[in-house]
């Protein structure tokens, strides 16, 4: 499926997580060509994939996959079995070729697909992943509700999400399904799952990552700005949104992973 084959609502999906536009997108698989790793951290969900008893055939759904860094490391340092799911062509690309550099394409398969079908469809998996992309299954306990339809019973889920603050409120619709952390916790037990593990990202651990993620995307702007110079406004844009993200997840959110388990 390439970018043109999109709906209009799945363009504006698409755009959305990335917080931008869809007019913008064309440009994104250059913007963040120095970018594998995208928002998640493959050390804390390994780690946290290793404390919890898992069988050794283990099956992972990886939603919203991005370039498919997590199911890839996934696989190659845990052997597992992994199937990960993103609506953006040009990332499922890279994590196939990625997949098949490294010899992984037999346990890493990714398919080009809307992560709404997918948790209709794909079932009784060991482990469910939603990585650092919580707003595009609705609230908390909506998506937590969905996750659950594609594990199997004692199977594990992995929010990869943040909540609010204390005290701080952000009035920006992207920001709108995150709460303050009772909140959270609460959404997440909604459906009297078992919470087991929890693991909050340091602040200063996210501004470093941050910070070297926007001199990428600065870089690849400033060349697409020698290319095309009438997309000025729209690539500057996009680095200053950036920035402006950053800065709300350095200061007023806090990044977090829970693991649930599966009543």
């Amino acid at each position: 499926m390439d970018f043109d084959d999109l709906t209009e609502d799945e363009k504006v999906q698409v755009a959305s997580s990335f917080e931008t536009t869809p007019e913008l997108l064309p440009f994104i698989p250059y913007l963040l060509q120095d970018l594998w790793e995208l928002g998640s951290s493959p050390e804390i969900i390994i780690n946290i994939l290793n404390k919890v008893e898992l069988p050794s055939n283990c099956r992972l759904l990886d939603l919203a996959c991005g370039k498919g860094a997590l199911s890839i490391q996934i696989a190659r340092k845990l052997r597992f079995k992994c199937y990960g799911v993103d609506l953006f062509e040009s990332f499922i690309a890279e994590a196939r070729q990625k997949a098949n550099d490294l010899g992984l394409s037999e346990v890493c398969k990714f398919e080009t697909q809307d992560i709404n079908h997918t948790v209709k469809t794909k079932k009784n998996f060991d482990v469910v992943l939603l990585a650092a992309a919580e707003s595009l299954l609705g609230t908390i306990d909506n998506a937590i509700k969905l996750l659950r339809q594609c594990v199997r019973s004692g199977g594990y889920i992995i929010y990869d999400g943040a909540f609010m603050n204390e005290g701080e409120v952000i009035y920006k619709p992207e920001y709108s399904v995150i709460r303050n952390y009772e909140e959270t916790i609460r959404l997440l037990t909604t459906y009297n799952d078992q919470l087991v593990l929890e693991v909050k990202i340091p602040g200063k651990e996210i501004k470093a990552i941050n910070d070297r993620y926007n001199e990428f995307i600065k870089k690849r702007a400033n060349e697409l700005l020698n290319q095309f110079p009438e997309k000025k406004e729209l690539l500057l844009g996009y680095v200053k949104r950036q920035e402006k993200e950053c800065e709300i997840i350095e200061n007023d959110i806090t990044g977090c992973v829970w693991c649930l388990q599966k009543k």
